[in-house]
């Protein structure tokens, strides 16, 4: 008996005997007889696996004191994240993800788990990312994961939202389309009364927070930080993605029937609900900005890699003097602003900074300013 025969053997109800021949080592066939007996592997229902979100959101609606900006954004995620896996709990089990542990993940280790929601056939998608960020704030509950005693999760066929990595151009593809969609339901939301219209201003500050990461990550890419370009471009598209994902659990259908015309009005709770998470969504993406900036002017002290910077600017475009000199410019008084702080340099780079002011109005300016220091540097 192989492998396979075996195997099937003991496929069956369980504890009930099955009859097998085994070979020994001279050939004789012997005649055992074994008890199919369950999984050693637990199964982990969803109330076991949930229940710590659950509690969290009760802890938080039962607060008598009043709540902080961060804990009513935290209440908005968990009461949305709760409704969407309410909403798609019959196509789980339709699909037959009837238990926590049958969901797709990835586990490198015990503490970093990453849950993904499968696709599930008909499921919109932006409910199916939401309940993946829902399940996946089981990572900040500390010891549960490890509770669940969870098998090593294995490669697997099961199509999720998890997805693999893609290329930058891609992400870049992908950023456009939901941008489009985003503008798209912008427009239509503009157009109704005035609670949507605060809406629609909420997504608007949204794409223009995109616009601002886009700028700050793009002058990453230009002066040698392609990395950076990767985790803004995902960020950007999260954020679209979840702020259609709002729209879409306020409004359900919104975007889809773009013909209709008129929408009943939002109840209370939903639309400051709604607010308060594109609120956030529009803050985080400011916040990731203004990290980017401050982290590119930090360095501006290293007047080496500064030149670097200048010499990668003009190679690219000579023909754009005006603004590599004001970019400049604007550098150098950064770097100033810094070593007004204590950060101090050696005279030399003062002198260097002299020179390529010098230089400008030279004919071969672009020689001439791009090694004020000579090769040495480089």
């Amino acid at each position: 008996m192989n492998h396979a025969e075996h195997h099937r053997a003991l496929q069956g109800p369980e504890y009930t005997l099955v009859s097998m021949g085994i070979s020994d080592l001279r050939g004789d066939v012997q005649n055992i007889s074994v008890l199919r007996s369950p999984s050693k592997t637990s199964q982990v229902s969803w109330a076991r696996a949930l229940k710590p979100l659950r509690d969290r959101r009760l802890a938080l609606e039962k607060s008598t004191s009043g709540l902080t900006k961060d804990e009513e954004t935290e209440l908005v995620s968990l009461s949305l994240g709760e409704a969407v896996f309410v909403r798609l709990w019959p196509k789980l089990g339709a699909c037959r993800f009837n238990t926590f542990d049958t969901i797709p993940r990835l586990n490198p280790t015990i503490a970093r788990t990453r849950f993904s929601c499968p696709i599930l056939g008909s499921a919109d998608t932006a409910n199916t990312l939401l309940l993946t960020d829902y399940v996946n704030n089981l990572l900040e509950v500390e010891g549960h994961i490890a509770s669940l005693e969870l098998s090593q999760a294995r490669s697997t066929i099961l199509p999720s939202t998890g997805g693999s990595r893609e290329s930058l151009i891609t992400r870049w593809r992908t950023l456009t389309q939901v941008e489009g969609r985003a503008e798209a339901v912008t427009n239509r939301m503009m157009a109704l009364d005035s609670s949507y219209t605060l809406l629609g201003n909420c997504i608007l500050k949204i794409r223009q927070a995109c616009s601002r990461l886009h700028r700050a990550w793009s002058v990453g890419a230009q002066d040698g930080n392609p990395l950076q370009c990767y985790r803004s471009a995902e960020e950007s598209t999260t954020a679209l993605r979840a702020a259609l994902a709002v729209i879409e659990h306020s409004l359900p259908g919104f975007e889809r029937h773009r013909q209709q015309l008129h929408w009943p009005r939002l109840t209370a709770h939903i639309h400051a609900a709604a607010l308060l998470q594109l609120t956030a969504l529009a803050s985080s993406l400011c916040n990731s900005a203004d990290r980017l900036s401050q982290g590119a002017n930090s360095r501006v002290t290293r007047l080496p890699a500064l030149i670097r910077r200048l010499y990668n600017r003009c190679s690219r475009d000579p023909l754009e003097k005006d603004a590599h000199r004001s970019w400049w410019d604007t550098m150098v008084a950064l770097c100033q602003i810094a070593q007004n702080k204590g950060k101090s340099w050696p005279d030399s780079h003062d002198v260097a900074i002299q020179e390529v002011a010098y230089s400008w109005e030279h004919p071969n300016w672009l020689i001439v300013a791009i090694y004020p220091l000579g090769p040495q540097i480089y």
